[in-house]
């Protein structure tokens, strides 16, 4: 194990540049490693590698579209402390293996390879006869990466400016490029949409935004751009004063004038702001408000009814383009069936449909209702002199000032749920209680015997039913208690026999809450097994008691060892291991069972360390079991505060992705040696997470340590552990990584990029008491 030790700014002081000055010592020698900016005939960048401008601003390598393991080649900005845009270089190349993806300059040309196959080469330009017999690839100041004759290093034969995607950096240009005999424009794409922008020749400074087939024409003003060859191309200006960074952004369709924003009293105010925007309301722009989003007649945006801003703080800000979402989930999606009891609303005094709807035959209103909740992908529907279904997403919808009016159903969560929820929890209840009810029936016929004349305990194969008055005499009356909480009390026993080995007893409390949890942990951790899920040996029902019996864990929870002074400390070879078998538990949970689990409650009371301190999951209380085909299925709040993923606080249905967060969230508190939930005593990131964070996209893991290790880590486990949690705990469930991903990146299998610091960090628990984050849901 590598150690290295470091003095950084403690936690509790307020967050501060740190740096930490590391020196290894290879041999007799020094070894200094300077950043090139060049790639040579002969002398490729390996996936691994990157190129850096010789200004220092630029980083160019193979980099990742969020948590996916794929790899693209682009730009980004290399000193940046929040989160970084980049600039794809529009190659269609995709890595799905870095370690042996390479970047080298063939002839003229510029290649990728992965395994040694040529996925994508770099064209001349027009003009250029004959090519030159060598050439080289540099990454220029201006972050455009080119390659260039090196008998003439201002002939250029390719230039990545010339593929900008859906970003421009100043100087570069849109229209037709003499020089290359190219016509560029932006683009952007995803699953469901492809947009673009384009000169317009006609006007000066003119560009035509296209989205879908539907276009806009927009003017850059006069300081923003620079117009050449009468019209037929124009490069974006360079920001006035040589310390401002600016980039055009183009997102579906807006396209804006990105600039940074540096707030040296407030660090984390610092950030990205629009200098200028097209179109700057909604009335003149299709898709402004994003999907599911109304204009206005003030030209401002709102959510249709049934929904809400997808993401509240860009709509506070003026960005609308990302649109709303469902307020209830659609309960189609929780029971992946085609019945369900989900409501339309109507949706009146509209100016004209919104795009994209699909004609069906239909010979009445309610034909075409049934016909939309036969798919759970439609979301609106009208009968109207025919059938029209829009599936998926709505844009371009409009309030119309004056009459005359259209109106559309659009679909929305289910209304059962929303006022018939308690009525609707009944019936489930008891349809549960029946289920184990006649499980419990089931498991008595089985072991009938044991009930009158068996005196072993059998803990081999399947759970065991065990008498009362075997588990009395097993715990000496429940004389030895080993904690106590919200669900109940843990017993230490000791079964007869001739090896006498130690069990724990959970005797669950409130009727209620006690066959819940029975039937949780039964169906859950009852029918699996795996070296980090805590055994459940068998269990006893006597009236309306209820007792669980366990492997007894003798070295208690890790809660107790990472916040509890006296217990021994868990030096940073254990945290690592403990940490990869917590992962790889879930990932069996997710992925490797036949029904996907998910716990719901992770947290450092439910880890329990055996002998050798492996890592048992424990607790399956509150989880829940689900289909293989699952969408999101859970709705009502289940955890405990400081551990709840954001989408348990909004309402929002619930996927195996909770888990990731409460995961990453545990990740810190194993690293730190402190609750996260607790407060820094000062400083302006009073919320440890958001703190850690910070310090991550800085590169300063070695500050997050826990204090009492004295620096004592390995610091490449330390640097991968500190960045999966910060992409564990982010914002959207798609941009967390799942288990699998999480266990490869722990085990160097798969590289963790630097992620993002969440946005949601910087408007939680400020001002709010630390006491109710251990309160448990």
């Amino acid at each position: 194990m590598e150690a290295v030790k470091c003095v950084c700014s403690p936690p509790s002081q307020p967050p501060k540049p740190t740096f930490c000055f590391v020196f290894l010592l290879l041999g007799s020698s020094f070894l200094a490693a300077v950043a090139r900016d060049t790639i040579l005939p002969g002398d490729g960048m390996s996936g691994n590698q990157t190129l850096v401008s010789k200004n220092g601003l630029f980083e160019l390598g193979f980099f990742s579209w969020g948590t996916g393991i794929q790899r693209f080649l682009g730009v980004r900005f290399k000193k940046m402390p929040n989160a970084t845009p980049t600039f794809w270089i529009r190659n269609g190349a995709v890595i799905t293996d870095v370690s042996s993806a390479a970047l080298e300059v063939s002839g003229a040309n510029l290649c990728i390879k992965e395994a040694g196959d040529i996925l994508w080469c770099s064209s001349v330009a027009a003009g250029v006869l004959p090519p030159p017999a060598a050439a080289a690839a540099v990454l220029l100041d201006s972050g455009n990466l080119v390659v260039r004759n090196q008998a003439n290093i201002s002939q250029i034969l390719w230039q990545s400016f010339d593929s900008p995607g859906d970003a421009l950096l100043p100087g570069g240009r849109i229209g037709f490029v003499r020089e290359t005999g190219r016509n560029v424009s932006m683009t952007y794409r995803d699953s469901l949409h492809n947009a673009s922008i384009s000169v317009d020749r006609s006007r000066k400074n003119g560009f035509v935004l296209t989205t879908d087939g539907h276009d806009s024409l927009g003017t850059f003003p006069d300081w923003m751009v620079t117009s050449q060859d009468k019209g037929s191309s124009l490069i974006l200006n360079h920001a006035g004063s040589p310390n401002v960074t600016e980039f055009l952004q183009f997102i579906l369709g807006q396209v804006s004038l990105m600039r940074w924003f540096e707030d040296s009293a407030e660090p984390n105010n610092s950030g990205w702001v629009a200098r200028w925007t097209f179109p700057s309301d909604c009335k003149s722009g299709a898709f402004f408000c994003g999907a599911f989003g109304a204009c206005t007649s003030n030209g401002k945006c709102s959510c249709l009814d049934g929904y809400q801003p997808r993401y509240p703080n860009e709509w506070v800000l003026g960005s609308f383009v990302t649109g709303c979402s469902r307020s209830l989930p659609l309960s189609c999606e929780a029971n992946g069936q085609t019945e369900h009891d989900d409501s339309f609303i109507l949706i009146d005094k509209l100016q004209g449909l919104p795009y994209y709807s699909q004609n069906y035959l239909a010979e009445s209103d309610e034909d075409c209702k049934q016909a939309c909740f036969s798919k759970c992908y439609c979301v609106a529907y009208v009968y109207d002199s025919g059938c029209k279904l829009w599936y998926y997403k709505l844009y371009n919808a409009s309030f119309a000032a004056r009459p005359p009016y259209t109106k559309i159903y659009v679909r929305r969560g289910s209304k059962l749920r929303a006022k018939n929820g308690v009525h609707t929890r009944a019936i489930l209840l008891l349809v549960a209680l029946f289920i184990a009810v006649a499980s419990v029936l089931a498991v008595l016929w089985r072991y009938r015997r044991d009930l009158f004349t068996c005196r072993k305990f059998q803990v081999e194969g399947a759970l065991v039913f065990y008498s009362y008055g075997q588990i009395k005499k097993a715990t000496r009356n429940f004389s030895d208690k080993l904690g106590e909480g919200g669900f109940g009390s843990v017993f230490r026993g000791t079964m007869p026999g001739p090896e006498s080995p130690i069990i724990a007893v959970k005797r669950l409390k409130g009727r209620g809450h006690a066959d819940k949890q029975f039937r949780a942990e039964v169906q859950t951790v009852g029918v699996i097994k795996h070296t980090n899920l805590v055994r459940l040996l068998g269990f006893c029902v006597k009236g309306d008691m209820r007792l669980l019996v366990y492997q007894y864990m003798p070295n208690g929870s890790l809660e107790s060892h990472l916040f509890s002074e006296r217990s021994s400390l868990l030096n940073w070879s254990l945290r690592y291991q403990i940490a990869l078998g917590i992962a790889k538990g879930l990932a069996y949970l997710h992925e490797g069972c036949e029904d996907c689990i998910i716990h719901c409650d992770i947290k450092p009371e439910n880890i329990l360390l055996d002998e050798e301190f492996c890592a048992k999951i424990s607790d399956f209380g509150m989880a829940k079991l689900l289909g293989r085909e699952f969408n999101s299925a859970l709705t009502t709040i289940r955890g405990t505060m400081g551990y709840l993923a954001p989408e348990w606080i909004y309402g929002q249905p619930i996927t195996k992705k909770a888990d990731v967060y409460s995961f990453g969230i545990v990740l810190l508190e194993i690293v730190s040696g402190r609750r996260t939930t607790k407060r820094l005593k000062s400083g302006s990131n009073r919320y440890f997470p958001f703190y850690a964070a910070a310090q991550v996209n800085e590169g300063n893991v070695l500050c997050l340590l826990d204090s009492r290790l004295e620096g004592n880590a390995n610091i490449k486990e330390l640097d991968i552990t500190c960045r999966v949690a910060c992409w564990c705990i982010q914002d959207e469930e798609n941009e967390r990584p799942s288990m699998g991903q999480v266990v490869r990146m722990l085990e160097g299998v798969v590289n963790a990029e630097i992620p993002p610091i969440p946005s949601s960090f910087q408007n939680l628990m400020e001002g709010e008491s630390s006491s109710i984050y251990s309160d448990e849901v």
